[in-house]
């Protein structure tokens, strides 16, 4: 079995129930256009299984920081995961909670709405650093390897594009592709396999006086389809035989809190929203000392 944290697997799942609905028909559990679930009472406690799930704040710890998030809030609507790790949920188009109870019977088309945020203190390397590591191989390739060329994995070796949605995309130098690639199977002495669908779309946010603010990675726009599309607030089914999917890094430098989502990309357009939906619940319910 595998020993990967519950908060990676709840990301994994999110990725899996997207990907196994792709090219299945609605189910029919889905009775409106918004989905039964999301329709119940918002703060009224729910008893599913034998467990009754309520909005009563349920304390979070990130390093020195205490939060008191409301149980519905989290992934299960219950609280921090067993290895205290922090997951959260909020779902398209208002960036909300879902209601207590919905977690257990949520509907495929509520699943195809939500917004999964992890978070995690950072003690051990600079939170200024973070998005610079998140949007190169740093981490995992020395000083001077050949790695450290790979321009699909170096926002310092992709080339910036006209701005979209707000955001800067990056893309593949294909030259640097090409000249990687040769050294590559010159180096390793097999061929280098070149896997277009594997290269993710990179965009990018900064600061007014240039630092990296937002680093988002979505499956590449050319090559996969949204497999989603938006009417009025529910996410229907479109063509492809998948759902395209993003992962979205920000920080909160003043707690050194790294903050990851993880969604379709057909929400890409609402990046700032999401980000300000985060560092509102943040706000909110960070508890006083």
């Amino acid at each position: 079995m595998s020993r990967a944290p519950a908060r990676r697997l709840a990301s994994f799942a999110l990725v899996a129930v997207l990907s196994a609905t792709a090219c299945a028909k609605s189910p029919s559990t889905e009775k409106d256009q918004n989905g039964t679930a999301m329709s119940e009472d918002a703060t009224s406690p729910r008893t599913v299984g034998g467990h009754t799930y309520t909005t009563q704040p349920v304390e979070a710890t990130l390093g020195p920081h205490r939060f008191m998030f409301p149980a519905n809030l989290y992934y299960n609507q219950i609280g921090p995961f067993a290895d205290g790790g922090v997951m959260l949920t909020l779902f398209w188009p208002d960036f909300d909670a879902a209601p207590p109870g919905d977690r257990p019977v949520r509907t495929t088309q509520d699943s195809r709405r939500q917004v999964l945020i992890e978070l995690h203190y950072l003690d051990r390397v600079p939170i200024t650093d973070y998005l610079a590591r998140r949007s190169s191989n740093d981490a995992t390739s020395e000083a001077g390897s050949l790695e450290r060329r790979d321009p699909v994995e170096r926002l310092d070796l992709r080339v910036a594009q006209p701005e979209r949605l707000g955001l800067t995309p990056y893309a593949i130098d294909p030259s640097l592709l090409a000249a990687y690639a040769k050294d590559s199977e010159q180096e390793l002495g097999v061929p280098y396999v070149h896997n277009p669908k594997m290269e993710p779309d990179w965009y990018v946010a900064r600061s007014t006086d240039g630092q990296l603010r937002t680093f988002i990675s979505c499956d590449p726009a050319d090559r996969i389809p949204d497999g989603l599309v938006a009417h009025g607030k529910a996410l229907e089914r479109a063509d492809g035989d998948r759902v395209a999917m993003c992962r979205h890094s920000m920080v909160d430098l003043d707690d050194s809190i790294t903050i990851e989502m993880t969604y379709a990309r057909v929400m890409l357009s609402d990046w700032q929203r999401m980000e300000a939906a985060v560092r509102e619940l943040l706000r909110r319910y960070r508890a006083k000392s």
